[in-house]
């Protein structure tokens, strides 16, 4: 599309109050983006007051210049920081997104652009999951990617980062929507996940480069987190967690709501059984997702090749695998390079005493530490045997090991053998 278009857009937007239901009344009054920017200030204003109830008293203040070049210096600063801006009217804008009642009319992406137009599933839930929850979240991850399903959250601490972890481990596609622009990272602590992300995956928001996070930014960008999706999962919510707010707007959005299996008598999983209570559906693992979208998702080619390679005819049914779908991490994924793989010659035991001098491993949870500590003592040592040696499922460390590779204390080298960094 026209790139003063998207200018015209983001111009909108840089007026004070008004959001996406305003430009949707602008455009229709004036039947084009150009046309709204042939009339003066005072006849934008007027339909801006008559368009919407709550605009009426407004105080709107503004000239077409100002935020033109407020507009253009936002475009200039996201294309310095390598980020794309898509808008509405452009082919690669979602078409599921585009569905829902209030969509936004501009998107900031970084990093693999095609994720936009893929298959997605949305996985939310509290920033302060059990460990069932995380596990759970993050095999899901694994699995849906690995089938070219893509991942969508909201990068926030918990459910969100373990689903995201799922997929990259698995070399498979994810969406982080941000609730501020792209150049802040929010949380911090996710820095090295973000790199990640746009390495391989996708981060987007609706808010330009600048915007700072805030508390009210939050349920807009959970809007985005379901219209994406088709579905969305919640794997755990109390009874008044913010997560919920997604899984509303999935229901608002004519989409299915599934939530993982839980213990109702537990008031961190109140949420979710208010979600049973309402219709939603237990997903005990991937298939029940999967099964409930298959005629869906066999439109993409690539899907259908990732199915016919994980189940017998490619029949999806959870007594009809090649492969143990459950144990994702250990045979499901059939993926040599997870992370991006260096060269590197084999350390010497010396070598190794001085590399574990430099790691702070204070700042390792006792997992961490365990699993640490026995790739010190043996180098190069596959996935099955540091299981074996701390006694723990293979599927039970698969997220550790994907953490400290994000931290940068570890690597996998090819064959899933894990070396120090």
């Amino acid at each position: 599309m026209n790139e003063n278009t998207k200018i015209y857009l983001i111009a909108l937007y840089c007026i004070n109050g008004v959001g996406d239901k305003s430009i949707a009344s602008l455009i229709e009054r004036y039947s084009s983006i150009e046309n709204i920017f042939l009339d003066d200030e005072s006849g934008i204003v007027n339909i801006l007051k008559t368009a919407v109830a709550r605009n009426r008293n407004r105080n709107y203040t503004f000239t077409k210049n100002d935020i033109l070049d407020k507009a253009n210096k936002i475009v200039e600063a996201s294309y310095k920081r390598n980020i794309e801006i898509v808008s509405i009217f452009d082919k690669d804008y979602p078409f599921n997104l585009k569905q829902i009642d209030n969509p936004p009319y501009i998107l900031y992406v970084k990093g693999n652009k095609n994720v936009l137009r893929r298959n997605s599933i949305s996985i939310v839930g509290t920033r302060q999951p059990q460990k069932v929850s995380i596990d759970y979240a993050f095999e899901l991850g694994s699995v849906l990617s690995a089938l070219n399903i893509t991942v969508v959250s909201g990068f926030a601490k918990g459910v969100d980062t373990a689903s995201h972890l799922g997929a990259l481990s698995a070399n498979g596609n994810t969406i982080a929507v941000f609730g501020n622009g792209l150049d802040y990272i929010y949380p911090s602590e996710n820095a090295r996940i973000y790199d990640k992300m746009i390495e391989h995956s996708l981060i987007i928001s609706e808010f330009p480069v600048g915007t700072m996070p805030d508390r009210s930014h939050f349920p807009r960008r959970n809007r985005i987190i379901s219209g994406l999706s088709y579905a969305t999962v919640m794997v755990e919510a109390a009874a008044r967690s913010g997560a919920l707010i997604t899984t509303n707007f999935a229901l608002e959005h004519g989409r299915d709501v599934f939530i993982a299996p839980y213990d109702e008598t537990k008031n961190y999983f109140f949420g979710n059984h208010k979600l049973y209570k309402d219709g939603a559906i237990i997903a005990n693992s991937a298939i029940d997702i999967i099964n409930e979208f298959d005629d869906m998702f066999s439109v993409d080619s690539e899907y259908i090749k990732m199915k016919t390679r994980y189940f017998e005819n490619g029949q999806i049914n959870s007594n009809n695998k090649k492969t143990n779908v459950d144990n994702v991490n250990n045979s499901f994924i059939d993926n040599e390079n997870i992370i991006s793989i260096k060269t590197k010659k084999e350390e010497h035991k010396e070598e190794h005493k001085e590399i574990k001098k430099e790691y702070d491993i204070s700042l390792l949870t006792e997992n961490e530490k365990s699993i640490f500590n026995t790739i010190l003592k043996n180098n190069n040592i596959h996935i099955d045997d540091i299981a074996r040696k701390l006694n723990i499922p293979v599927n039970n460390i698969s997220m550790t090991l994907m953490q400290l590779e994000i931290k940068g204390v570890i690597r996998q080298n090819p064959g899933k053998c894990y070396i120090l960094e």
